[in-house]
């Protein structure tokens, strides 16, 4: 039974209309299917949606949903239950698509059937390359990553994890890729989700990659396609952070269930991290 939709776009915010209303205007200029819906879901609870003007869903077929804050996963898979689409589409508020970034996506899953889930190159607006790429974590590369000194006299631990040498411009399959930015097939999705919502904010983009190579999925980075990301990752910061940022102690705490169920299991036989040192 052919999907009512090709696309769904799922935006969730925490009351963050302004980015809202700028990653919409990015999409009313951008190739999308034909048939494309954009489920827009605030979890804010201060009624952010209201203050999207709607002159920006212009020529889109956008829903609005308000929801209470129940966490990054729940609220995606509250968006993507309201979907039947092809492609499913997570994207943060501060994302700013250029005009060919989802059908250059779109395309690649295409054409790479074993693909399950994607990302495209992210900007920051000074220029620099995010790296929404990564191996899947061991519990000290966290560590290393948080404190300054360690990071330089392990920059070879640290190289490898955040995958220093790769070429953001190359297309090629990763261990796992952030949640600002994934799209996923239906068939994907039905076999390796929902987000787990044991997690609040961190970890849950790392659990459905982990389970899309599990469930015999690639994940790709596809460095052919950009899009502009106005933030900085909500999980930065070194160790002080720890005392003065709830996000690094929801960090934390997320980072320890992801370990306590995952500490002992092997990484997918399949994973790029794992064939590499075969």
């Amino acid at each position: 039974m052919l999907s009512k939709n090709e696309l769904a776009i799922v935006i969730l915010h925490h009351n963050t209309p302004k980015e809202v209303t700028e990653n919409l205007k990015a999409l009313q200029k951008a190739r999308l299917p034909e048939r494309t819906e954009i489920v827009v879901v605030d979890n804010g609870e201060k009624n952010g949606n209201e203050q999207i003007p709607r002159s920006c869903c212009r020529g889109l077929n956008v829903r609005f949903f308000d929801i209470p804050n129940k966490g990054f996963p729940q609220g995606n898979n509250f968006g993507i239950e309201k979907t039947d689409a092809e492609y499913i589409a997570m994207i943060n508020p501060d994302i700013v698509v250029d005009q060919d970034t989802f059908i250059k996506l779109l395309n690649y899953l295409k054409n790479h059937p074993k693909v399950g889930i994607v990302a495209p190159r992210l900007i920051y607006p000074n220029g620099k390359i995010q790296d929404n790429y990564r191996v899947f974590p061991r519990p000290f590369d966290l560590v290393v990553k948080r404190i300054p000194f360690l990071r330089k006299m392990m920059k070879k631990r640290m190289g490898r994890y955040l995958m220093w040498d790769k070429d953001a411009k190359k297309n090629e399959p990763v261990d796992w890729i952030t949640g600002a930015f994934q799209i996923v097939t239906r068939k994907c999705w039905d076999e390796a989700g929902p987000n787990c919502e044991d997690y609040f904010l961190f970890m849950s983009d790392v659990v459905i990659c982990r389970d899309a190579w599990e469930k015999g999925y690639e994940v790709h980075f596809v460095g052919e396609a950009r899009a502009l990301h106005n933030e900085a990752r909500l999980s930065e910061g070194g160790i002080m952070d720890v005392f003065r940022k709830k996000t690094m102690r929801i960090h934390i705490r997320d980072s320890w269930i992801y370990f306590k169920k995952y500490l002992f299991r092997k990484i997918p036989k399949e994973c790029p991290s794992v064939k590499a040192y075969r």
